[in-house]
């Protein structure tokens, strides 16, 4: 009778042990601070180099990009230089397209359709050891585009709407718990005008923490055609240069 009273009074001991343990492990587990959705942190805008341009024409989408230059870079933590490749965006579809390298391990950033409504997807695959920064220019030897934010309003004619840098990450998946710095560089104006600040040449990414295989980002970020006259438009102009040159020499 006295080893069962022992046994049942070790068993209620022990019971009570493991209760505390499991209630000490959820609060534990509680009291872990939730792991925050990825977010753009900072928003930088420098005119710096001013890019004129003929004409904007409202609509760009992945095909039309193609010649855009794309630059991804890896600072190595050994000291060692740093690491970077520059490739060229490519069509690969009606109104798709994509820029892919791998001297970091493979990866992959691609537009399907009108930049307005739809995300640029960057994508870390095989391999991929780090990026921790890329950048898109959309006039490296030619006038391909610019991006559009949202201010001022109406902004650079030829352009509609454009797109809030801040809310522009609207997907992405991070092992190391990135988040993202975006900025613009070179603003871009139309003809003589002085630039009104809202289209840039180019946009850059900067990770907060290596971007590696397996994560990926999905951005919305409108951007715009640099159009180029039309012939008649071109005739127009020359045949006006031409009578200001005549004039002036009368």
């Amino acid at each position: 009778m006295s080893f069962t009273k022992t046994a049942m009074k070790r068993l209620t001991t022990n019971t009570q042990v493991f209760r505390c343990a499991v209630l000490l492990l959820a609060a534990t587990v509680l009291a872990q601070p939730a792991h925050a959705a990825l977010t753009v942190i900072s928003v930088i805008e420098d005119p710096a180099f001013v890019e004129h341009v003929p004409a904007m024409a409202p609509y760009l989408d992945g095909a039309l990009m193609a010649g855009a230059r794309v630059e991804v870079g890896f600072a190595s933590a050994s000291g060692a230089p740093p690491i970077f490749e520059t490739v060229f965006w490519v069509p690969d579809g009606a109104n798709s397209g994509h820029a892919a390298g791998n001297a970091m391990g493979d990866w992959r950033i691609s537009l399907n359709g009108d930049s307005g409504g739809n995300p640029l997807l960057l994508e870390g695959l095989a391999g991929l050891n780090g990026i921790d920064y890329l950048v898109i220019d959309l006039m490296p030897d030619y006038l391909i585009g610019a991006f559009d934010d949202v201010t001022p309003d109406p902004g650079t004619p030829g352009t509609v709407g454009g797109t809030d840098p801040w809310a522009g990450l609207t997907a992405g998946s991070a092992i190391n718990g990135w988040d993202v710095k975006v900025s613009f560089k070179n603003a871009v104006a139309v003809g003589a005008n002085a630039p009104q600040n809202d289209i840039y040449r180019q946009m850059r990414f900067d990770f907060t923490a290596p971007f590696v295989s397996g994560d990926y980002l999905k951005f919305v970020q409108d951007s715009d055609a640099a159009a180029i006259p039309e012939p008649a438009s071109l005739a127009l102009f020359g045949i006006g240069a031409l009578l200001m040159v005549r004039r002036s020499r009368r």
